[in-house]
C-alpha cells in the first residue's frame, strides 16, 4: 500500500494561526479522503498522509482553519496539488485557490463586467499582485507577508462578488413580484416551549419546521409520548402556518434512544424499529403536515454503518410509507454537513450531494432537498466559512432537480471558543444579524432554469430559508432568534425587516440595489 505525502511549510509566527485537529484532505470532485495530518512545530511544517492502495494518487487539497487579519478565522482550502516530498508554502497555495475560485465563480455567474463588481475587481487585482510579489520574494518572511495579504484580499473579493451577485438576482427574481409567505421561517426543537409573549414581527416568519427526536417521542420500546410535538403542531395550526415535520429518520447519537443503540449493527432490526416509529408519527400528524422530512443525514455514518444501498433503501421506504398514508404528501430529504467535514472523519460515509443524486437516479420520490448548516460553532463541520464558500455550496446543491429548502442555518450572537472561528471580527449580535441577512439574500437570490425547454423562464432554487432555532435554551450556544427570556435578538429584527421589504416587488419599492447585500463597509465593521 502506497502513501501520498504532502508537506506544507509556514513561518514560526504563523503556527498558532492554524488548526489541524479538524483538517482533512479532498481529492478531485471534492471527495474527502482518509488522511493523517500532523503539525511539526519544531520544523514549522504540516504533513499530510493519504493511504492509497497501488501507489500515489493524482492530486489532493488540504482544508484547514486559518486565522487571518480583517477576514477572520475561517476554514479554507489549498489548490489541488500532487503529492511530493518537497514542501509547499501553505499561504501561497491558499492564495492560489482563492484567486482560482473567484475566477471560476465569475465565469459561472457571468460576472466579468467590471461595473457589476467594481470593489471585488479592485480587491482581486490586489490579491493577484500580492501573489506575484510573494512568488518573486527573495526571503521567506517577505513571501509569507505578501501571500497572507493575497489571501486576505482574495477572500474579501470573493465575499463582495457573492454579495453583489445575490443582490442582482434578488432584484431580478422579486423585481415584479413579491416573495412567498413561506420564504422565511424557523425551526424548533419540540422540547422548547412556544413563546408566551409573541413579538409582533413573528408573523414575518411564515413556515415552521418541528423536529421529531426519536428519544423524545419513543423513550422506551413501544412507549410513545407525543405531548411536546402536539404542542407545537397545535401552535402552528392555530396560526395557519405551514408545517414541516421531521426528520423521521435521524441516526445521530443525540436524538437516538438508548435502547436503540444495540440494534445499530443489525440492519433488519434497525429497519423494523424505524418503520414502527414512522408509522406512529405519520398516522398521528398526516392531516397537519405540508412537507415531511423523511431522512436527515443518513449519508453520514456517525453511529450506524449503513452501506450506500442501505441509505437509499431507508430513504425509499420512508418516502413510500408517507405517500401511502397521505397520497398528496410532499417528501423532503435533508442533507447535513454540506462541506463534508464529517464525511472525511467517517470514511464509510457518502457525500450529501452524491447520496441525493443516487436517490433521485433510483427513482426515490423526492419533492424537495433540505439543507442544514451552521457557522461559528466549535464542532467539526460548523466552523466559520466565508460567503463565497457558502454561496458556492448552495450552488452545488441547487444543481439537483428538486427545489431546495434551507431547513436550518445559524451563527452565534457570541462565541469565545477559538475553534468556532470568526467572521471578520468576533461574533456579536451585530455580526450575527449581518451574516444572517446576507445569507438570506444569497439563498433567495439563487436562480435556475428548470425543465428541458430553452424557453422555460428562470425560477428560484431556494423556496424557503429557516433559522435554526426560535428561542435559546439553557446550556446551548446563543443561536436563537429570541434569547432565553423571549426577548428578540437583533437577528430577529433584521430578518423580519428584510422579509417585510420583500412583501412587495423590489422594482416598485424605494429599496436601493445593495440594501440586501453586504458591502465592504459592513463586512469590515
Amino acid at each position: 500500500m502506497g502513501a501520498d505525502t504532502f508537506h506544507f511549510d509556514l513561518l514560526p509566527a504563523d503556527l498558532d494561526s492554524v488548526r489541524v485537529d479538524t483538517a482533512y484532505m479532498i481529492a478531485r470532485r471534492g471527495w474527502p479522503v482518509d488522511s493523517r495530518i500532523t503539525l511539526d512545530r519544531e520544523r514549522h511544517r504540516i504533513t499530510c498522509r493519504i493511504l492509497e492502495p497501488g501507489g500515489l494518487a493524482s492530486s489532493a487539497a488540504l482544508v484547514l482553519q486559518v486565522d487571518l487579519p480583517e477576514v477572520g478565522n475561517l476554514k479554507l482550502r489549498t489548490t489541488l496539488l500532487p503529492p511530493r516530498e518537497e514542501p509547499y508554502d501553505l499561504l501561497l497555495e491558499l492564495a492560489r485557490e482563492r484567486i482560482r475560485h473567484f475566477i471560476q465563480k465569475c465565469e459561472d455567474w457571468q460576472m466579468f463586467t467590471p461595473s457589476l463588481t467594481a470593489e471585488a475587481r479592485e480587491r482581486i487585482e490586489h490579491a493577484r499582485s500580492q501573489l506575484a510579489a510573494a512568488v518573486l520574494a527573495g526571503d521567506p518572511a517577505t513571501e509569507a507577508e505578501r501571500a497572507r495579504e493575497s489571501v486576505i484580499a482574495a477572500v474579501q473579493a470573493g465575499e463582495l462578488l457573492a454579495s453583489s451577485y445575490a443582490d442582482i438576482l434578488l432584484h431580478h427574481r422579486f423585481g415584479h413580484s413579491a416573495a412567498a409567505e413561506t420564504s422565511l421561517g424557523f425551526r424548533v426543537d419540540p422540547r422548547s416551549q412556544p413563546p408566551e409573549h409573541e413579538p409582533p414581527d413573528l408573523a414575518e416568519f411564515g413556515v415552521v419546521m418541528v423536529e421529531t427526536p426519536w428519544s423524545l417521542l419513543q423513550p422506551e420500546p413501544g412507549d410513545f409520548d407525543f405531548a411536546a410535538v402536539d404542542r407545537w403542531v397545535e401552535w402552528s395550526r392555530k396560526r395557519r402556518i405551514p408545517l414541516v415535520l421531521g426528520p423521521l429518520v435521524d441516526l445521530r447519537e443525540e436524538v437516538l434512544p438508548d435502547w436503540m443503540l444495540p440494534n445499530l449493527g443489525d440492519y433488519g432490526a434497525l429497519c423494523r424499529s424505524i418503520w414502527q416509529h414512522q408509522e406512529q408519527i405519520v398516522s398521528r400528524y398526516g392531516a397537519h403536515v405540508a412537507i415531511w422530512c423523511v431522512t436527515s443525514g443518513v449519508h453520514v455514518n456517525r453511529l450506524a454503518r449503513l452501506s450506500h444501498e442501505q441509505m437509499i433503501d431507508v430513504t425509499r421506504r420512508s418516502a413510500v410509507l408517507v405517500l401511502q398514508a397521505q397520497r398528496n404528501a410532499k417528501v423532503m430529504v435533508e442533507l447535513v454537513q454540506p462541506f463534508d467535514d464529517e464525511v472525511a472523519l467517517h470514511p464509510d460515509s457518502v457525500r450529501g450531494y452524491e447520496y441525493a443524486v443516487r436517490a433521485l437516479d433510483e427513482g426515490v420520490h423526492i419533492d424537495c432537498i433540505g439543507l442544514s448548516f451552521e457557522c461559528g460553532i466549535a464542532r467539526n463541520g460548523s466552523e466559520t466559512r466565508d460567503l463565497l464558500a457558502l454561496s458556492d455550496m448552495i450552488d452545488g446543491i441547487g444543481r439537483l432537480e428538486p427545489p431546495v429548502m434551507i431547513t436550518g442555518y445559524a451563527a452565534p450572537a457570541g462565541n469565545d471558543d477559538p475553534a468556532a472561528g470568526t467572521w471578520h471580527s468576533p461574533w456579536t449580535e451585530e455580526r450575527q444579524a449581518c451574516w444572517a441577512t446576507t445569507l438570506y439574500g444569497i439563498a433567495l437570490g439563487k436562480m435556475t432554469q428548470r425543465g428541458e425547454s430553452a424557453r422555460n423562464r428562470r425560477v428560484g432554487v431556494v423556496e424557503s430559508v429557516l433559522w435554526n432555532r426560535l428561542q435559546e435554551s439553557a446550556g446551548e450556544p446563543p443561536l436563537g432568534l429570541l434569547d432565553r427570556q423571549g426577548t428578540p435578538r437583533r437577528v430577529f429584527r433584521s430578518l423580519a425587516a428584510v422579509r417585510r421589504a420583500l412583501r412587495r416587488p423590489l422594482g416598485k419599492s424605494n429599496i436601493r440595489p445593495g440594501d440586501f447585500a453586504a458591502n465592504s463597509e459592513s463586512l469590515r465593521k
